[in-house]
């Protein structure tokens, strides 16, 4: 009896429908793949996140960069998703850490500022103050509340926030005025209401 032929394995053979779809660049694949993999997707990630808006979220993005993403036929397609689904889910739980750290951080921060002033008003003004910073920090983009808190709080140059965070420094600078904009916009009622306390 003879073996199976020792000839080139066609990578392609093996290839479900919607794969040959999306390598040829048919726009429909995508929204096939999202209808047939988005629940089984918002499953693997809420597994890990613990929370179903989170779980959305991350498959969300997943779909989003899709379209400019790396899939090239050498996985399953649900291979590839899964582990994009996973690793988002793992990047959202980091930034959620990152975002407690912070909460907490600055809590202290206004513990400590509250504690150092001497009058009693001004030490309630300023820890509702920096409560209110804090909050509106927190509204902030992640990647842009990073590099504020970077040139802010450890007082790094856009360069050296850009070898910190491996990005190009004229994204630093942008990241940066998009992120005082979004702390602005976050504080402008509380910025507000301290200005018809005066």
């Amino acid at each position: 009896m003879q073996g199976p032929s020792a000839g080139p394995v066609d990578p392609a053979a093996g290839r479900t429908d919607i794969e040959r779809r999306w390598l040829r660049g048919d726009p429909e694949a995508l929204a096939e793949a999202h209808r047939r993999y988005r629940v089984r997707l918002e499953g693997v990630a809420f597994h890990i996140v613990g929370s179903r808006a989170d779980a959305e979220d991350v498959v969300q993005r997943v779909f989003q960069v899709l379209p400019r993403a790396s899939y090239r036929g050498t996985a399953s397609l649900w291979s590839y998703l899964y582990r994009a689904a996973v690793n988002g889910s793992v990047n959202l739980l980091r930034a959620r850490r990152r975002r407690d750290r912070l909460s907490v951080d600055l809590a202290q921060e206004t513990a400590l500022a509250a504690s150092a002033a001497s009058d009693p008003e001004s030490r309630v003004l300023e820890g509702e103050l920096l409560a209110c910073v804090a909050r509106a920090l927190l509204r902030v983009k992640p990647r842009h509340r990073r590099v504020l808190v970077l040139r802010v709080k450890h007082g790094l140059s856009n360069v050296e926030i850009s070898r910190h965070e491996g990005i190009p420094p004229a994204t630093v600078a942008t990241w940066l005025r998009r992120g005082r904009e979004e702390l602005r916009a976050a504080l402008g009622p509380t910025l507000r209401d301290l200005e018809g306390r005066r």
